[in-house]
């Protein structure tokens, strides 16, 4: 690298110090770095050895950045435009294939077995049926968080939440409040069918069978994880894809209204919603039900910081209408149908009660809703460690003011400009550590 020419009016000379002609052949492949005069420290910018070391290339993967909202963690440092889209094509296309390689092994399965199964209907059995949706939908999970891992390059906690991982106290805090919304909404439910059919029954007549206590057990077993999978796929891993869209305020389109729009959670709520509605095999009023419920659970996500609240109420909503499909015996019929007005209007009053009281929960007891204050990367561009262009330890002293502060004086070098964000935490003294003027010379100027 060579020394770039003294700013002009200063009074640095531009030729390089030390022994000339036949004396200098010793040095003559080396850079000739000279001592600026002590007048001219004050006022022009200094020349540095060794140059400051360029941004250093990013590894590992990347914390959220300090104060994100939790729908902005996966746009990390390690962000690029292209990151999330190849994300989650990567991830819909192995969460097909995994898909059709269970479903293949299913069918194996089922004729080695002697059952003479259809495409909806493998094994002939109801129960055996539903447990395979769920172990299917299940997979999601470890597919999305290995897609923001090795793709996105961000830690895997950060899908759960902005602290980084599940919050488990959290989770726990929030099933109380499910549980009360859940009653509310049956209550609706039930009067509303009253109101509407007095001469039918609510609940059909028990149909469960003598396999209704396996047939709960599985569901307890398995629910969570499928419930689970969808919070984390839809309201956690697509969110969050979406929402990393948008350009920071201090990046240099941030004060476009389209960034400042992207960075909103509006949009991130209504896909991730969109997309867990299409999912259900329900149809009219069905959808609609659905769709409440998704669009309610994305908004308290972003709103919480995290997937607990969403998951609180997911798990058990989902074990109270399988427990109640399975009393009337229709398992053939879970998760389809179309739906009812009467459905739509409890699902309503359940996620509004639900909300309302996860709201004042977090407020009162201070739940964060921003990734924190932490220590920065230590590969990070802001990393002030000694560059690798080998300079010796003790030549090296970390300062906290930027160039032209108090502490420049002459006897040290330092670079005025030119640095990597953050990096001017380096100052670069002299093997003598002189100051107040001294006149050491770098080394190859024979000085």
């Amino acid at each position: 690298m060579r020394n770039p020419p003294p700013p002009s009016g200063s009074s640095w000379s531009s030729e390089p110090q030390g022994p000339v002609g036949p004396e200098r052949s010793a040095h003559q492949h080396e850079q000739v770095w000279a001592w600026p005069p002590a007048a001219a420290a004050q006022h022009a910018p200094a020349w540095a050895w060794p140059p400051p070391a360029g941004p250093r290339r990013p590894v590992g993967t990347a914390r959220p950045p300090a104060g994100a909202p939790y729908h902005r963690l996966a746009r990390t440092r390690r962000h690029r435009w292209w990151r999330p889209p190849l994300a989650v094509g990567t991830a819909v296309a192995t969460v097909v294939l995994v898909q059709v390689i269970i479903a293949t092994a299913a069918v194996v399965a089922a004729i080695v077995a002697g059952v003479d199964g259809t495409g909806d209907d493998i094994f002939r059995s109801p129960l055996a049926n539903v447990v395979l949706q769920l172990v299917v939908i299940a997979t999601m999970a470890p597919i999305v968080l290995a897609a923001a891992w090795l793709i996105q390059r961000r830690t895997v906690g950060s899908v759960f939440s902005v602290a980084g991982r599940l919050r488990v106290r959290w989770l726990l805090r929030c099933l109380l409040p499910a549980l009360s919304a859940l009653v509310v909404s049956f209550g609706v439910l039930l009067g509303l069918h009253r109101l509407s059919s007095p001469d039918a029954p609510f609940v059909g007549e028990y149909a469960g069978g003598p396999g209704f206590a396996l047939t709960i057990g599985l569901f307890v077993l398995l629910v969570p994880f499928q419930a689970s999978a969808e919070e984390i796929a839809l309201r956690g891993f697509l969110m969050q894809a979406v929402g990393s869209i948008g350009a920071g305020p201090a990046e240099s389109r941030g004060a476009r209204p389209v960034s400042r729009f992207l960075r909103t959670p509006v949009l991130g709520i209504v896909i991730s919603g969109t997309v867990f509605t299409l999912l259900h095999d329900y149809s009219d009023w069905g959808l609609l039900d659905v769709a409440v419920f998704g669009v309610a659970m994305a908004w308290l996500t972003w709103y919480t910081g995290g997937l607990e609240a969403a998951l609180g109420l997911h798990v058990l909503h989902n074990l109270l209408a399988f427990s109640i499909t399975a009393y009337e015996g229709g398992l053939d019929r879970v998760a389809s149908g179309s739906g009812s007005w009467q459905g739509v209007v409890s699902t309503t009053v359940e996620v509004a009660v639900y909300c309302a009281l996860v709201v004042w929960t977090a407020r009162r007891s201070g739940l964060s809703r921003f990734a924190p204050e932490d220590e920065p990367d230590g590969d990070a561009p802001g990393d002030t460690g000694a560059p690798d262009q080998g300079v010796p330890a003790q030549w090296l002293e970390p300062r906290a003011d930027r160039p032209g502060g108090p502490d420049d004086a002459p006897g040290a070098w330092y670079s005025a400009s030119g640095h990597p964000p953050g990096s001017a935490g380096v100052r670069y003294r002299g093997p003598s550590g002189g100051s107040g003027g001294s006149e050491w010379t770098a080394p190859g100027s024979g000085g």
